[in-house]
């Protein structure tokens, strides 16, 4: 599944907690299935995209990162495969 996450990083985060956050990315690493991963110039916030069928893994990627950065998750379907389905439906 291609997921599309957007996340904003908590405002008002101290120095001291950015290096933690910092510190936990540096010990696990990128998401799961990541194949982007771009942030804004100003820090403020982040789009991931990936690709991965274990939702739990994903999950816990969030669960780890949520008392620093707010995310939203979409979960994506490539234009060819929805094409069918939206035809079928106007049918």
């Amino acid at each position: 599944m291609i997921f599309i996450t957007s996340y904003r990083v908590k405002p008002h985060m101290s120095k001291e907690e950015t290096a933690e956050m910092m510190a936990v990315f540096a010990e696990h690493g990128s998401s799961p299935g990541e194949i982007a991963h771009y942030v804004a110039v100003d820090g403020s916030h982040g789009m991931v995209i990936s690709d991965s069928d274990d939702l739990g893994a994903t999950y816990r990627n969030v669960l780890r990162f949520s008392q620093w950065i707010e995310f939203d998750s979409s979960v994506m379907l490539p234009v060819a495969d929805a094409v069918p389905h939206i035809l079928d439906a106007l049918s």
